[in-house]
């Protein structure tokens, strides 16, 4: 297949339809396509998340500034990174393996799963705070959907497939799709 580029929604969407006639399968990838952020980069909600675990290390009497723990979890990702990179082309870090060792680090003994799940929960509040739906590409899944194809959302990003289906879920869009997969 011949790559072409649309540099405008109704193009791709045109030419996305005359490829899906004869396809009983359509995969999106999630970022920058049926979602964009309100922000240019992405990496500008970290330091939200960095707050956040701050606030929750002096509620337990842990004095760590929020900006020495946002160049911790850069550290810490970007040595996942590495090693990711050892083993696969695309350098992705795992968010759940990389912030818990983020929190283990922090809050020691006083780590727990729980604490994990409320900074993901927190991280992923501020992303789809900042997510649209591009309401063109909504409107063609609900289209796709309506025709019974099978429709998956994929992204490379270091969020594992749950945390991505929340995302997609927010969206309104999950009930159109049958999986995400990252």
């Amino acid at each position: 297949m011949k790559w072409t580029t649309h540099y405008n929604l109704p193009s791709l969407i045109k030419k996305g339809q005359q490829l899906a006639r004869d396809c009983e399968t359509v995969s999106f990838d999630l970022f920058d396509t049926i979602l964009v952020r309100r922000i240019h980069n992405p990496d500008l909600l970290k330091p939200a998340t960095a707050r956040y675990i701050a606030s929750l290390a002096e509620c337990l009497g842990i004095s760590f500034p929020w900006p020495k723990v946002q160049k911790l979890r850069d550290a810490i990702e970007r040595r996942h990174r590495r090693e990711t990179g050892k083993q696969f082309e695309d350098y992705e870090a795992c968010y759940p393996k990389f912030m818990a060792e983020l929190l283990r680090q922090i809050f020691g003994r006083q780590y727990s799963e729980q604490l994990l799940e409320w900074v993901t929960n927190y991280e992923l509040g501020v992303e789809n705070s900042m997510l649209v739906p591009r309401r063109e590409l909504v409107d063609w899944l609900h289209g796709l959907h309506d025709q019974g194809k099978r429709i998956f959302i994929i992204s490379d990003v270091y969020l594992p497939a749950d945390h991505l289906e929340k995302l997609v879920d927010h969206a309104g869009i999950l009930p159109l799709v049958e999986k995400v997969i990252s």
